[in-house]
């Protein structure tokens, strides 16, 4: 009895106080749970956790009847009107199995027939197969499929493309990857940038200032001037003109005051002779010496 009324006291003296307002459970994994948490604080204007909610959900993938995740979520509210949600998936097999548990996320891979996930647990991203065993050995910090057993992955700071067991298909180097295509990527190597495709294989040296997609082509800057390549790795106009800019699905080319047009993946509409090109009711028009506008 002394014990019941002690614990009584002290709990009246912190001011603790928690009511569970509501809970219910469905399906094999499937349940919600909400509960309200106050912190009396005397005198206080700490920050104190005000709301919390629980949810447990199971989820199939899309291209997959061998597996299925189910998920914990965990959401908090304060009183500062802050909130902060944490999850946690665990994998399993069909018959109940676990293969990996406490992730933060999954993603489901198939290829050759086979199954992989790809998976972060806290800070380091992996491979693994159906059994849970880690393929892939180095703590890199993101990892991302681009194509079929390809993975731009991120290790270091640096980033580059392996495949599903860890073979090296770009070294892990870059400072930046952007995507210009599927298979496709603008990368910065040392402060400058180039162009990579999923398998490696570099299509344009990392030489450039700048390299931007503009329509279905990419621009190229070099030493204060500007050129044009395909997606693939074509140069179509080497880095010797003073200005390139988009014009509607066109594109505008201007070197020592004269200007040519060129449609959106880089093929010459007309010759370097105008003053001035603009695109009048989507007509294009090109301006002469003798200030007259010629349809182009």
């Amino acid at each position: 009895m002394k014990k019941i009324v002690a614990l009584f006291i002290a709990l009246l003296f912190a001011g603790f106080n928690f009511q569970v307002l509501a809970s219910h459970h469905h399906g094999r994994h499937g349940g919600y749970h909400r509960g309200s948490y106050y912190h009396g604080s005397s005198g206080g204007s700490s920050v104190y956790l005000i709301n919390r909610d629980y949810q447990k959900t199971e989820q199939k993938f899309a291209d997959c009847d061998s597996h299925y995740i189910v998920t914990e979520t965990f959401s908090y509210l304060y009183s500062d009107g802050s909130r902060r949600s944490y999850s946690n998936s665990t994998i399993y097999n069909k018959n109940g199995g676990i293969i990996q548990a406490n992730c933060q996320s999954v993603k489901h891979v198939i290829f050759d027939k086979q199954h992989y996930f790809l998976i972060r647990q806290g800070k380091i991203c992996k491979v693994i197969d159906t059994e849970g065993k880690a393929l892939t050995t180095r703590p890199y910090s993101s990892m991302q499929g681009i194509v079929p057993n390809r993975l731009l992955v991120r290790l270091n700071k640096k980033y580059g493309i392996i495949d599903l067991h860890e073979k090296n298909i770009a070294q892990t180097k870059y400072q930046k990857v952007f995507r210009v295509e599927e298979n496709i990527f603008i990368t910065k190597l040392n402060g400058y940038y180039g162009v990579l495709d999923a398998d490696g294989k570099t299509l344009i040296d990392n030489e450039y200032d700048k390299i931007t997609l503009i329509n279905d082509s990419l621009l190229l800057k070099k030493y204060h001037k500007y050129g044009l390549a395909s997606t693939f790795g074509k140069i179509l106009l080497e880095p010797d003109f003073d200005k390139i800019k988009k014009m509607g699905e066109y594109i505008v080319v201007k070197k020592d005051k004269k200007c040519m047009v060129l449609d959106s993946d880089g093929t010459q509409l007309s010759e370097m002779e105008y003053k001035k090109i603009r695109l009048e009711r989507n007509k294009l028009q090109g301006l002469r010496s003798d200030n007259s506008w010629d349809k182009i």
